[in-house]
């Protein structure tokens, strides 16, 4: 059987100077178990030579049973397509230059798939392959994001349809009938023009927050700002754009709260949260302001039907809508979870027997850093 304690000091895959070819193939077995990835590596007559447990774990083959035999026989690999990995890829045929492949979905034998990319070690004026080493990878991770991207994707284009829909059928009306409509009758189609415009604008900003959130670019600005005005500001804004938006009430010791805060950002957290309490809740909305040291609180609470036990740890979670809601695409805690961690601060859904409290705890001077 070949044997990477073969090949002399030196050579690809060789024992190092000084060390005994049998105790260099243990050291390197050694090393292989506390690699995270699955190793797999074939001589240059195609035999298997080596692997670690974890590759016999991602392939659910007992590959240290088959040392010695062919790895094309042991790991009859198959791509998306159905072909054979060995007749495509020929990592002992084809162009010498080649160095390895690109990490690609490969399926074995009863369905099982794993992500496999190689590596060729070569020697010689001729390039001759010695050495087939190939890492795996489990393709959990990838199926996740996969599931992820398609639910964005989808929740995106259904919640972006019906603004547009509107947009286009009330821009059709005013184009063709407007000699015959009130000059009532356009102001109202332009303003729900208008605010289906500004509910676009909402979910792309949206979007593009959780791509930064989720890659870690999303850069505050910090300044000095009054929690309170923010408050204040936020509400006013939700009061003026809709009748059933309250009613608030803010509770506070003291008559500014000032704090280092990116100040978009955090009327971006205020909004939403409130949003959330109207959309969700029920009766009054009530926000609980409380400087604390070094720190400053708030709570937000509504009288609705609340946050059932088990839910509470998925609330912030992407896409989650409890059974029973209304409206929202699932974004909006996501978002403001990000987002006060951003800060440096806490979120969390107190446990009440009535309604729902979400509270936020930021540092008064801004967190550790700037960026998330």
């Amino acid at each position: 059987m070949s044997s990477l304690g073969d090949r002399g000091p030196g050579q690809p895959g060789g024992a190092p100077d000084g060390v005994e070819p049998e105790l260099a193939l243990v050291l390197y077995r050694a090393l292989l178990e506390q690699l995270p990835e699955g190793v797999v590596v074939a001589d240059a007559e195609r035999k298997l030579v080596l692997v670690n447990r974890r590759a016999e774990r991602l392939t659910g083959i007992r590959l240290t049973d088959r040392l010695g035999a062919d790895v094309r026989d042991v790991l009859p690999l198959t791509g998306v397509d159905g072909r054979s990995y060995w007749a495509t890829d020929d990592p002992w045929g084809g162009l010498r230059t080649r160095s390895g492949s690109p990490e690609q979905r490969l399926v074995l034998p009863g369905g099982r798939s794993v992500l496999v990319a190689t590596r060729h070690v070569r020697s010689g004026a001729q390039r001759t392959l010695q050495w087939l080493v190939m890492t795996m990878r489990s393709t959990t991770v990838r199926d996740r994001i996969e599931a992820e991207t398609a639910a964005l994707v989808t929740t995106v284009a259904h919640e972006l349809r019906s603004p547009l829909g509107a947009v286009r059928g009330f821009s059709h009306t005013l184009r063709n009938r407007w000699t015959q409509l009130r000059d009532d009758q356009k102001l109202w189609m332009v303003a729900a023009i208008e605010a289906d415009a500004a509910r676009l604008e909402r979910q792309v900003a949206e979007l593009l927050d959780i791509s930064r959130i989720d890659a870690g670019r999303l850069v505050l600005n910090l300044r000095q700002v009054d929690l309170l005005a923010q408050l204040d500001a936020a509400i006013e804004r939700m009061e003026s754009a809709a009748t059933d938006s309250g009613p608030f009430r803010v509770l506070s010791a003291d008559s500014e709260v000032p704090l280092q805060a990116d100040p978009d950002r955090l009327t971006q957290i205020l909004s939403n949260l409130l949003e959330n309490a109207v959309r969700h809740g029920g009766g009054p909305v009530t926000i609980t302001v409380e400087q604390r040291s070094g720190s400053v609180r708030f709570d937000v609470s509504d009288d609705g039907p609340g946050i059932a036990p088990e839910h509470r740890a998925l609330v912030f979670s992407r896409f989650w809508q409890a059974r029973g809601r209304h409206g929202g695409n699932g974004l909006g805690l996501y978002v403001v979870h990000g987002l006060v961690r951003a800060h440096g601060g806490t979120i969390e859904v107190l446990d009440r027997a009535d309604g729902a409290t979400f509270r936020v705890t930021l540092p008064a001077d801004g967190g550790p850093q700037a960026s998330a």
